[in-house]
Order: structure tokens, then C-alpha cells, then sequence
């Protein structure tokens, strides 16, 4: 069953109820008898009481035929905001991104994982992504669901874990800056900065492979950067201020907007225990290998093939 959106479903009631109260209401009656204080009732007998029909009888209506017992467990599915979700773990993750339900469904069913959708594309993630997002990867209501939210196999159990969303959603997930072996604010903002570059100087920046992504065309940048993060946030200045160092990806940013664009960490590199391995080299091959997984070039990518 093809999942729609909250504001389609309330356009669905509405059109309910006029047609309940149009001349041929036989069909919309039927469709009442699937609640509980209808269903004893003959067609004859619903048309009968059909003044007594509420707005709310029709969005119980539309929720069942989504396959959820109650108004409010569709809303709270369908609220789940996974936009938002992912914006408080960050891209540390790696997600496998599709512009077509059918290709999400065919990579779940081909490697696993939790198909989730995004905006006006989806995406399948692996069970860290779940953990980090504040919900437990193993939990029964997932296999219930066939980990497809798209198409769930049981709306109960996809409304009680988006409730576990919901309830994660309103948690912190960053750690307490007084924990035991955080620095004291007590010794005021110039020691927090000091603590700050020392931190940053004994800890530097993690080097690794990064993605900008455009969710209107499916196209893909690949890079890596000895400070990846810190790459990912000069690409969203150069963009946002218009510069073209990356012509073609400026184009795209300006057509469609930064709505449009997600910053991804693809991959970290992890120190070696082989000091005679210069890094750089190390992130030239982690580089290679994701340009030759996702092939950004032409129509695919921002990437130039050979450059």
C-alpha cells in the first residue's frame, strides 16, 4: 500500500464525508463499517445515522485503510521527523540513498538494513544508525514491520516505535559537559577555551572521505580531506556565498536550494598501526575506493573522471 502523507490523508476524510453526504452514499457508508460502533450496522442503517458521522469517524476511517488502528497512531507515524533525527547524530553514518521507493526496497531485501524516507527520496541504514537515533535496533517491533517504514507489515508495532522516535527525538544525545571527567565551567570561558586547544591539539580533526549530495537529481560530490568535517563546512560556505570553485554544484545549489543538499561524512580514516604508511596515501586509497563504489561522474556526480 502506497504510504501518504498526513495532509493527504485528511483531504482523504474530507472527501469521505462528502461523499457521505452526497446522493450515492452506499460506497462511503460501507467504508464506515469498519469501526467499532458501525460495524453491527447494515449500509441502510449507517445512511440512517449518517448526520451523526463526525470528522473524526472519517480520520479513523483513513487510518485503518493505511493499515493503523487509530487516528493517532497514523499522525504519529507520520510525524516522525527523519530530517530532524539525523540532524542531531550527524553524517558519521553510512547510508545507502535512493530517488525510488522500488530501488530502497530492492537494496533492503538485497542486503538488509532499515529503509527510512527522506524528504522526497529514501534511504537504508544499517542498526547503528537506529541505536544512535535513540531507538533499539532489536527490538521485536522491527522485524513486525518488515524494517521498511515506508510499507510497514504491521502499523501497531510502526506506531509504537514511532513513539520511541518521538520520545528519543526530545532527549539530548550529546554527552553532558558535566561529566566526571569534563572540565569545570566554575573556571570561566577563558579556561574553557584554553582546555579547548589543548584538546584540539593533543585530538586533531579526523581525516576522511565526504559527500555532498543533492536530493533533487540523485548527483553525488566525493572527496576526502585531512579535516573532513572542516572541508563539508567550507563546500556549505562556498555555496551559500556563491563562489565557484565547483561550478556545476553551485548550479544545482541555486536551481534547487540548500534544502535540497545534504553534507555527508562517508568515511573516517583509522590510525595506522603501520607508522611507514604515510596517512595522506591511506586517504588517497579510502578516496578510491568510495569513487569506485558510487561512481560520481556525468549524470551521476560532480565528480570529473580522471581529475
Amino acid at each position: 500500500m502506497r504510504t501518504v502523507s498526513l495532509h493527504e490523508c485528511k483531504v482523504r476524510a474530507s472527501l469521505l464525508l462528502k461523499a457521505l453526504a452526497s446522493e450515492d452514499a452506499s460506497r462511503a457508508a460501507e467504508r464506515l463499517r469498519v469501526l467499532p460502533g458501525f460495524a453491527g450496522l447494515s449500509v441502510g442503517q449507517v445512511l440512517a445515522r449518517k448526520d451523526s458521522v463526525q470528522r473524526k469517524h472519517a480520520l479513523a476511517v483513513i487510518a485503518h485503510e493505511q493499515g493503523y488502528a487509530s487516528w493517532a497512531d497514523l499522525k504519529q507515524v507520520r510525524e516522525v521527523g527523519f530530517e530532524h533525527l539525523l540532524a542531531q547524530v550527524g553524517a558519521a553514518h553510512l547510508n545507502r540513498w535512493f530517488a525510488s521507493y522500488a530501488e530502497a526496497v530492492d537494496s533492503l531485501r538485497a542486503q538488509g538494513g532499515f529503509l527510512f524516507p527522506f524528504r522526497e527520496q529514501f534511504f537504508v541504514c544499517d542498526a547503528s544508525l537506529v541505536q544512535a537515533l535513540g531507538v533499539d535496533p532489536a527490538d521485536a517491533d522491527w522485524a513486525r514491520t518488515g524494517r521498511d517504514w515506508m510499507s510497514p507489515e504491521d502499523g501497531a508495532a510502526q506506531a509504537r516505535l514511532a513513539r520511541r522516535f518521538t520520545h528519543a527525538s526530545s532527549s539530548p544525545h550529546t554527552r553532558s559537559p558535566m561529566s566526571a571527567d569534563a572540565p569545570s565551567q566554575a573556571s570561566g570561558p577563558r579556561s574553557r577555551r584554553a582546555e579547548l586547544k589543548r584538546s584540539y591539539k593533543e585530538a586533531p580533526p579526523p581525516m576522511g572521505v565526504y559527500a555532498v549530495r543533492c536530493l533533487a537529481n540523485g548527483k553525488v560530490l566525493v572527496g576526502a580531506s585531512a579535516n573532513v568535517q572542516g572541508m563539508l563546512n567550507r563546500i556549505r560556505f562556498e555555496l551559500s556565498t556563491g563562489m565557484d570553485r565547483l561550478p556545476a554544484l553551485l548550479e544545482d545549489w541555486r536551481r534547487y536550494g540548500a534544502e535540497q543538499f545534504t553534507f555527508e561524512v562517508l568515511d573516517v580514516l583509522k590510525p595506522s598501526d603501520e607508522p611507514v604508511v604515510a596517512p595522506e596515501e591511506e586517504l588517497k586509497v579510502l578516496e578510491a575506493l568510495w569513487l569506485d563504489r558510487l561512481k560520481p561522474y556525468g549524470d551521476a556526480g560532480y565528480n570529473v573522471q580522471g581529475g
